[in-house]
């Protein structure tokens, strides 16, 4: 099984500050299966596009783009940033265009 190397947090669920960065995240390296990091990013991609497919103009202003931020669990998951609270320093930010 092809693994990737990933810096996660494991500090507690119920603290709210999250991110790779919080004082009291204990940053470890895991390897997360290859094939699970896959399938659960174009899981996320693929609700995001269909969530946007129907935003392509708004007033005269037609959309060029669309970013996000996500964050990789320890276990392989894809997340969104969607808050101002999570530590957005450890994230990956996906950028589409036309």
């Amino acid at each position: 099984m092809e693994t990737i190397p990933i810096l996660v947090s494991t500090q507690d669920d119920n603290q709210d500050v999250k991110g790779l960065f919080s004082p009291s995240a204990e940053i470890v390296v895991r390897e997360i299966p290859l094939d699970k990091l896959k399938e659960n990013m174009l899981k996320v991609c693929n609700q995001l596009a269909a969530t946007v497919s129907h935003v392509q103009q708004v007033g005269q202003f037609k959309l060029k783009e669309v970013s996000i931020q996500v964050e990789i669990s320890a276990e392989g998951g894809v997340e969104l940033i969607g808050t101002a609270k999570l530590g957005g320093k450890g994230a990956i930010t996906l950028t589409f265009g036309e």
